[in-house]
């Protein structure tokens, strides 16, 4: 398997954020939403990891006569594109990252249609991700089905509400893998100790769980065991997140080589 790198469109290029804005960006973000988005940041490394260029496992299994060889790398590249109107910080990082710490070679970051909220670009940034754009929805069209069309496998995330259900048509047409958010996230703050300004300034667009199950429980790290939703956090750390169903394997490709085992008695000396 070898990395196959797509060629971009030579319009792309006028779409970049400007260093200069992303500067701008920087100091237009509050101070306590930069340490939530670091903070974010380190929950990834330290719960991901980062994973290897190559990884390969070999099985040999001579009674039945054969072996197998799996071997995984990154995907070639990664898009991801979120609506001008996507509110979170953290979740734009949280939904970035396993595709850098997939060691991805390309990721490209994508505001449709904008202007981008300076909060995200921050982010982003603060990810080290310099390939930034803002796109109109036809670009971005352009720019899935272009790079869907070229030799190597990719990957595609949406964040959107709705408005960008024409790249997800896209990516199905093109059998390229997707995976989306297409909806805030459903809160549930329990007791006094979370601090609720903190969170509603990572989750601006969150709903609060009174009926509904959460997606995220924030209480007392004690009682934390008693609350049943896919993310529980403690105080401290009311401003992390993950989503559970996206890591790095989703922008991860494999490959599985079976053969023969060869006939002789050493088979320490296989390859």
């Amino acid at each position: 398997m070898i990395a196959s790198v797509p060629a971009l469109p030579s319009w792309l290029a006028a779409c970049l954020v400007s260093d200069s804005e992303l500067a701008r960006a920087y100091e237009a973000t509050a101070p306590e939403l930069l340490a939530v988005c670091k903070h974010t940041l380190a929950v990834h490394h330290v719960f991901f990891g980062e994973a290897p260029d190559w990884e390969e496992q070999s099985v040999l299994r001579c009674v039945h006569g054969f072996r197998t060889r799996a071997c995984s790398r990154p995907a070639d590249w990664a898009l991801v594109i979120f609506a001008a109107d996507y509110a979170s910080a953290p979740r734009l990082l949280a939904a970035t990252m396993p595709a850098l710490l997939a060691r991805v070679p390309l990721v490209l970051c994508v505001c449709t249609p904008g202007p981008a909220r300076p909060e995200l670009l921050c982010a982003l940034e603060l990810a080290g991700q310099e390939q930034i754009y803002v796109l109109e929805l036809s670009q971005s069209l352009d720019l899935v089905r272009g790079l869907a069309a070229q030799p190597g496998q990719g990957r595609l995330v949406l964040l959107h509400r709705g408005a960008l259900s024409v790249l997800r048509v896209a990516a199905d047409e093109a059998e390229l893998p997707c995976w989306e958010e297409r909806r805030a996230p459903v809160l549930r703050i329990c007791g006094a100790e979370p601090d609720a300004e903190l969170i509603h300034l990572a989750h601006p667009d969150a709903a609060s769980a009174e009926q509904a199950a959460p997606d995220a429980v924030y209480c007392s790290w004690p009682d934390a065991g008693q609350e049943q939703a896919p993310l529980v956090f403690p105080p401290g750390m009311e401003g992390c997140w993950l989503h559970p169903s996206l890591t790095p394997d989703f922008f991860r490709t494999r490959a599985l080589l079976f053969g023969p085992v060869p006939d002789h008695p050493d088979t320490r000396d296989l390859p």
